[in-house]
């Protein structure tokens, strides 16, 4: 399952790693895919980290292609925020740390968002850019980042996650061949995300629709990169009528008028709704799981209590394999 170092998750377990190792055996998992930064890590028991997940710089193709973005008429948090430094030599320095600390506490994956997003373009769908042009920005970070360490590898194996938004969608299978074969390094993998992919083929409404359109999308994959996929993330997100009812309202009135923050908390809350983070409950999800046979899955869910964690947990593991548990 996902998990963070934030005081919401850990006091869950009474900020015991004890307490969330007998949570997640309690349903048969071996693990968590925890999130992490470039920020010094507290001590966590061994055995406990299966993968983590790498922060992720909504703005960073912007900042990438066009070091002046560093200047804007910004604060440091905002620029942090998107960035993920304060120019160009910080953003890859932090990268390079998140990456450390994941080898440091020995996961066997870190899992990086190929995406580009603006926060207004959230609600506007006003992107300017193609997919192509994000992960070409994307494949040079990660070529130039990734040059500093032994052999220009990652020290832990690097799973590039679709999002919805421009970038590494899964959408078009010539620009995501495209893609991978700009990488200079191969110590690579795809994670796939399985409500990211509903949300960007945006004609999921209910779940066995949802499922048949994720199959139908990757049966347009050769086997070589089908192989490539060695993590999930499963859950499922029914938003398509949402996205469209929003797209065609825009930005919310007023919203350009607010702090960062403010703007920041109004973006999140529509995130939320367009990535709903639910549990399957149709056991067709299962086919999704053999298509692809991850090495990694995880169940990936936002919730705002133990018990709600506990009750997507059980649900979707029932929807998985059924009378097999």
């Amino acid at each position: 399952m996902n998990f963070s170092l934030h005081e919401s998750d850990l006091s869950r377990f009474e900020n015991d790693w004890n307490k969330v190792k007998s949570f997640v055996r309690s349903h048969g998992l071996d693990g968590v895919e925890l999130f992490i930064d470039h920020n010094l890590l507290p001590d966590i028991p061994s055995g406990i980290v299966k993968g983590v997940h790498l922060p992720y710089w909504m703005g960073r193709h912007r900042a990438w292609v066009d070091e002046k973005s560093f200047n804007g008429n910004m604060d440091e948090n905002e620029k942090f925020f998107l960035f993920g430094g304060h120019d160009r030599q910080d953003m890859i320095s932090n990268f390079r740390s998140a990456l450390e600390n994941a080898a440091s506490i020995d996961a066997e994956y870190g899992v990086f968002h190929v995406a580009y997003v603006e926060l207004d373009h959230v609600f506007t769908r006003n992107f300017g850019v193609s997919d192509t042009e994000v992960m070409d920005s994307t494949a040079d970070f990660l070529n130039g980042s990734l040059s500093f360490f032994p052999n220009g590898e990652p020290p832990v194996r690097l799973f590039l996650e679709n999002l919805w938004w421009p970038g590494l969608n899964l959408l078009d299978t010539a620009a995501t061949i495209h893609f991978i074969e700009s990488l200079e390094f191969d110590n690579w993998a795809f994670t796939l995300d399985t409500g990211h992919l509903m949300n960007a083929i945006m004609n999921c409404t209910d779940q066995r629709t949802a499922i048949d359109s994720v199959l139908d999308l990757l049966a347009r994959y050769p086997e070589d990169i089908i192989d490539r996929i060695e993590g999930m993330h499963l859950h499922c997100s029914l938003s398509g009528d949402y996205q469209m009812q929003v797209a065609r309202n825009g930005a919310p009135e007023g919203y350009y008028d607010l702090s960062f923050h403010e703007r920041l908390i109004a973006v999140m809350e529509h995130v939320s709704k367009i990535d709903q983070h639910m549990p399957f409950t149709e056991e067709g999800c299962r086919k999704i799981v053999d298509f692809v046979r991850p090495r990694f899955l995880t169940h990936e869910f936002e919730t705002n209590s133990l018990p709600e964690l506990d009750w997507k947990l059980r649900t979707q593991i029932q929807a998985l394999y059924g009378n097999e548990i």
